[in-house]
């Protein structure tokens, strides 16, 4: 059973709309007459339908207990909904900039060739000299 993130109505509904999601991961979702009031109220054409349903929402939010929900719909209304996954421009400029100092730091570091050293052939041969043997031992000798 949910409840609704703006009425607190609990309500039962398969795929209910969701609000916002916490910080822990949990969903606010809302009822089917929440998610309708708020559909007309974030209609972009200015009717009377949307000045009722702003006032409808406007009294609920009034009663609303939880203020990271009434927080999400008071941005939802205002229009000023940001993506929390869009960096701003300082966080831009600071990933550039930490771009430009590894890209400069692997232009500066010299690179090596690989070198293989010998006792990893010759422990390579042992081991596959060992392998023959085995074999050989086991299907002519045995």
């Amino acid at each position: 059973m949910n409840t609704c993130a703006i009425c607190r109505l609990p309500f039962e509904s398969e795929s209910p709309a969701v609000l916002f999601i916490s910080a822990y991961g949990a969903k606010r979702v809302l009822c089917e007459s929440c998610e309708a009031l708020l559909d007309r109220a974030t209609a972009e054409e200015e009717t009377p339908d949307k000045k009722e349903a702003l006032d409808a929402l406007s009294n609920l939010a009034n009663h609303m207990k939880d203020p990271a929900a009434f927080r999400a719909l008071g941005e939802i209304l205002s229009g000023n909904v940001a993506d929390e996954d869009d960096p701003t421009p300082e966080e831009e400029a600071e990933i550039e900039r930490v771009l430009a100092e590894v890209k400069a730091e692997e232009e500066a570091t010299p690179k090596e060739p690989s070198r293989t050293s010998v006792w990893e052939y010759v422990i390579s041969g042992v081991m596959c000299a060992a392998f023959v043997t085995f074999l050989v031992w086991f299907f002519f000798f045995r």
